[in-house]
């Protein structure tokens, strides 16, 4: 945040250029190394001097190649790709694993503003809020964002996430219109070589008139085990497919397989699938496909094709917006419970899109603190104190960091507290689905009327300490937070889950001891389960009824249909 934040608070080398490469010359590219892009069998990295490890700069440097420089310059299965962008004059560096993706950090040598176009092959580790906030600014300001997918089941790295699902994952809080089939879904699994059911747009930059030439009929993408995506035009009407399965309809917005769209001065290209844009120079036990130097397809000519056009966005990753959005107005404010104090406002507007808003809250109707960023136009603010009047104004930020002027203020007054906290364990579930000890979850809920901060609180099984509470955790009344067996096994968009700070939960299957204790040790709430309860694959054991401080427990097969509901009352439905 800028000023008004405070305000509120107080009142590389030349490279030689061959082909249409002048308006490209020395546009960095970065390509994702940090995202377990070389798990398994898996090596979508330009060049790996330790096995495993992407460096920043690929060996022998840049500056040597030529145009006649072979794809095995480098030493990953990505080097044919990297070589052939030189080769364009575009710059190119990978990002080595622990090395923060950002956006508008001066101390990052590797932040996205430095770079005009950022490709993810294949990423197996599912990106970090910030990371994907990171990301989402970076193409809303001007940058060029390359999605690389691939099939469903995918999971190189056995951590229950595919890169189609990643990619939807990083798409969440934005409205880019394309969507990567996954489990469940249709087309999440084909071949198709060739590809070639092209657009009609004869305007298309990636078929038609990108500067490295016109795609065949008859050669197109070679795709050996890809997903599709499915494009949606009412949440952006700039999503486009491109190319469409070989059994898909021209026009349509299902059975794509490679499709563009824009946000803010950004742009997106996506294809489902790796095996066109690799090579098969790699080493460690790497096991690609030969795709990208494969002439029985178009392969590299859409992808560079692409890449011109990703490269033509906006400004880059940089910016030059210095116009804040719209003061956000019509804020209303009205308390829900003794704890929680429920927020709504008209959304602001912005030259080129608005990012977020900022909460603040104040006691005392004069100095005003920051409590939350969303990307919504409401709020609940939650772990209140009850018989108190609470202050709030809302304020717009866009994707360069402008912020805008302060909504009006609301008030509420949050009534006395019914009855007090009361925290109890809800749900468990030992017998994980499968193998996957990741989705093993102890659910604590608070069945009082007033909320409590169980900062430093722990989960216990008989033996040890698996999961302790981080500092400023406060369980609303009426609210349930669940712990999982690691942070893998959260599912998506489950807003009040966190994986065991130890790493496991170790629920045994024959019976196991299980407490929840304050942090002074003192025992809240304890059950010991038998195997007649955690014996059934996949199915829970819960209170029964549900959220009763005094119920048995009891399969959760005979609550409801669900075999569980972590996160969720019995049936499903939101606390």
């Amino acid at each position: 945040m800028k000023s008004l934040f405070r305000s509120l608070l107080f009142a590389a080398p030349v490279i030689g250029l061959m082909g249409p490469a002048s308006a490209l010359a020395q546009t960095k590219v970065l390509f994702d190394g940090a995202h377990a892009q070389t798990a398994g069998n898996a090596d979508w990295v330009m060049d790996e001097d330790t096995c495993g490890v992407a460096q920043r700069y690929p060996t022998p440097a840049q500056s040597g190649i030529t145009a006649t420089t072979p794809e095995t310059y480098w030493g990953g299965a990505y080097s044919a790709f990297g070589v052939a962008l030189v080769k364009k004059g575009f710059a190119v560096e990978s990002l080595p694993r622990g090395v923060a993706i950002t956006y508008g950090d001066t101390t990052n040598a590797q932040d996205l503003k430095n770079y005009k176009v950022f490709i993810l092959p294949e990423p197996n580790i599912r990106y970090t809020t910030a990371e994907r906030s990171a990301i989402q600014a970076f193409v809303k300001n001007g940058g060029g964002l390359f999605l690389i997918a691939d099939h469903w089941n995918s999971d190189r790295n056995n951590d229950t996430w595919d890169s189609p699902e990643i990619m939807n994952d990083l798409m969440v809080g934005v409205s880019w219109g394309v969507h990567f089939q996954v489990e469940n879904e249709p087309n999440n699994w084909f071949n198709d070589n060739p590809d070639s059911k092209y657009t009609t747009d004869t305007s298309s930059p990636i078929i038609y008139t990108g500067p490295y030439g016109k795609a065949t009929v008859g050669k197109g993408l070679g795709l050996f085990g890809s997903t599709s995506i499915t494009l949606s035009p009412t949440s952006n009407p700039n999503a486009k497919g491109h190319v469409w399965m070989t059994t898909g309809t021209v026009g349509s917005t299902s059975q794509v397989t490679f499709a563009t769209s824009t946000d803010g001065t950004g742009r997106i290209a996506a294809i489902g699938d790796s095996s066109p844009s690799e090579d098969a120079t790699n080493g460690c036990g790497h096991n690609t496909y030969n795709g990208w130097e494969n002439t029985t397809y178009d392969n590299a000519l859409i992808h560079l094709n692409a890449m011109a056009w990703l490269a033509g966005a906006g400004t880059g990753g940089g910016t030059t917006d210095t116009t804040a959005p719209t003061a956000p107005s019509s804020l209303s404010a009205s308390a829900a419970s003794s704890s929680q104090v429920n927020l709504a406002w008209t959304g602001s507007t912005d030259n080129v899109g608005v990012a977020s808003y900022n909460v603040y809250r104040s006691t005392d109707n004069f100095s005003f603190s920051p409590v939350a960023s969303v990307s919504g136009t409401s709020h609940s603010d939650t772990g209140r104190a009850a018989s108190t009047t609470y202050y709030y104004r809302v304020t717009a930020d866009d994707a360069a960091g402008n912020e805008s002027a302060a909504s009006n203020t609301a008030s509420a007054t949050t009534p006395a507290a019914t009855s007090p906290a009361q925290v109890i364990i809800n749900e468990i579930l030992a017998n994980e689905p499968g193998s996957d000890v990741t989705r093993e979850f102890v659910e604590i809920v608070n069945v009082g009327g007033a909320s409590i901060d169980i900062s430093g609180w722990k989960v216990w099984d008989s033996t040890a300490s698996r999961h302790t509470f981080v500092a400023g955790t406060v369980l609303g009344a009426g609210k349930a937070i669940v712990v999982f067996g690691s942070s893998a096994g959260v599912p998506v968009g489950l807003s009040n889950g966190v994986g065991a700070s130890s790493g496991q939960l170790n629920l045994s299957n024959s019976g196991e001891a299980v407490s929840v204790r304050n942090a002074a040790g003192t025992t809240i709430n304890a059950y010991t389960y038998s195997s007649t309860l955690s014996g059934t694959d996949g199915v829970s054991m819960n209170r029964g009824p549900d959220t009763s401080a005094s119920g048995s427990f009891v399969l959760h097969t005979s609550l409801s249909t669900l075999t569980s509901s972590a996160g969720t009352r019995a049936n499903g439905i939101a606390f």
